[in-house]
């Protein structure tokens, strides 16, 4: 039961941070009209967090599923996710 806190922090707030800043930066990308593009982006974003959150609980150690979410998270912030 060591680390689960931790891997839930990971999970929800890092995971919900991941699959928004991967909706914005769909809704950037995509083309067509700006109201598609978001519909798209946001139904995006829930597959997005499901599969965060079977990443973090499926890595070996807590602290390397804090990791990966953080990067994960810079990488889309990068790509222009963050605006």
């Amino acid at each position: 039961m060591r680390g689960v806190p931790l891997r839930l922090l990971a999970a929800g707030p890092g995971g919900y941070v991941v699959a928004a800043l991967a909706a914005t930066l769909c809704v950037r990308l995509l083309p067509g009209p700006a109201v598609e593009a978001v519909l798209a982006g946001t139904m995006a974003s829930f597959l997005i967090w499901t599969g965060v959150v079977i990443r973090v609980f499926a890595v070996a150690g807590p602290v390397r599923a804090l990791a990966e979410v953080a990067a994960l998270a810079c990488l889309l912030a990068l790509a222009g996710g963050w605006r």
